[in-house]
């Protein structure tokens, strides 16, 4: 990459991070993106989430996708040293809110797109998505991106996710999601408890059950993980009445193979033993779900549940990427990723196989003073065009 690309694909990162898309509000982003495709060559609208959908077509051959999400975390200005949304560079680091996760990559991958517009080499279909929504729903935009570029014919055969990876090739991740236990009990003056039901009381005994669940443990992803991250009882504010309800949620860290049917088995049968020991004992649950609001105004209710996937590593795809990236001078391994993202519809729903590639850390994400580094740009950038050169060509 010459000196005037680079400064290219620094000023494009830097646009990137000093437009603000905080989950929901990635229309402006949107629209940027959107154009800087269409003038590449690509047909590219943005859909009613919000998501960009972009296709170079080069006749016959296979789909590949390119994805990056377009939303982030919000950001305290109070906090930071660097403003978030000044895209300040100090050392050879750009700074600012998404430049790690994922603005940086997506920068990169879009200059790659419009570097791969401008060969006539390719063959097959290069696809790009600019997905919203991912940091509440991951998967559930690229989702519905998907469904529509199958219902006109253009089922991707290949996914890129270009989340952080330290320029090293991830081939899974666990999965997850949440579980609210719900437990009922029985109001009282805490003057006199024996009238009543302490719900939380009957909680630590659902806890505690919880606790010797059996945890499966998968040769590459590691091993499954069910945790309590909160307890909520009622009344609010509390003042002498025994509480007469209790909530107790878990974070889930799903493999292969789980899906909503085995997870929610699992506490059915905790509750239902409890039951049984206790008659005193009423629960229910269900697993935690969000509301997205559309570009229209209409709104869906999302449950939180996308699932953990995985290719092997002789899998072509992974393979031909290694192979290209070392081509390039890369050198890297191939490991999984320790958080979500959207390959959980590729791979874990879709079926579609699916390989994560991108600059900076997993670490660096959601942080303050979030940066990534120049370098790392120009060679996730040179990735993705190797990457796409070899299963095009």
């Amino acid at each position: 990459m010459n000196s005037s690309e680079q400064a290219e694909l620094i000023e494009l990162a830097q646009a990137f991070i000093c437009i603000p898309s905080v989950t929901g509000t990635e229309e402006r982003i949107a629209s940027f993106v959107n154009h800087y495709l269409t003038s590449a060559g690509f047909e590219s609208f943005v859909n009613d989430y919000n998501t960009v959908v972009a296709v170079l077509r080069r006749g016959q051959g296979p789909a590949l996708l390119f994805d990056a999400h377009i939303d982030t975390v919000d950001a305290d200005p109070r906090e930071w040293r660097h403003p978030p949304y000044a895209a300040e560079i100090v050392g050879g680091e750009i700074y600012g809110r998404g430049a790690s996760d994922m603005k940086g990559a997506l920068a990169a991958m879009m200059y790659a797109a419009r570097a791969l517009a401008r060969e006539g080499s390719l063959t097959g279909n290069l696809v790009i998505t600019a997905t919203s929504w991912e940091e509440h729903f991951e998967g559930y935009t690229l989702g519905k991106a998907i469904e529509h570029l199958a219902a006109i014919g253009l089922r991707p055969d290949y996914v890129v996710i270009g989340e952080a990876s330290e320029l090293n090739i991830k081939r899974g991740q666990r999965g997850r999601t949440r579980i609210h236990v719900d437990i009922k009990g029985k109001a009282a003056h805490s003057a006199h408890p024996e009238s009543g039901i302490n719900a939380v009381y009957k909680a630590v005994k659902l806890i505690e059950r919880i606790r010797e669940m059996p945890r499966r443990t998968d040769d590459f992803l590691g091993k499954g993980i069910i945790e309590l991250i909160g307890i909520d009882s009622l009344p609010k504010p509390v003042d002498s009445v025994i509480p007469y309800a209790a909530r107790v949620s878990y974070d889930l860290r799903l493999l292969p193979g789980e899906s909503k049917d085995s997870v929610l088995a699992q506490f059915d049968q905790v509750v239902r033993q409890l039951a049984q020991e206790d008659a005193e004992f009423q629960a229910s649950f269900h697993i935690a779900s969000g509301e997205l609001t559309t570009r229209s105004g209409r709104s869906e209710i999302v449950e939180a549940f996308p699932p953990a996937w995985k290719i092997e590593q002789d899998h072509p795809l992974v393979q031909k990427a290694l192979a290209a990236l070392r081509a390039i001078g890369l050198r890297p391994e191939i490991i999984r990723y320790e958080f979500c993202t959207n390959g959980s519809y590729s791979a874990g729903i879709a079926r579609i196989p699916t390989i994560g590639f991108g600059p900076g850390a997993e670490s660096g994400a959601h942080i303050i003073d979030e940066h990534i580094s120049i370098v790392e740009l120009e060679r996730a950038c040179a990735g993705y065009i190797a990457i796409a050169e070899s299963l095009l060509r």
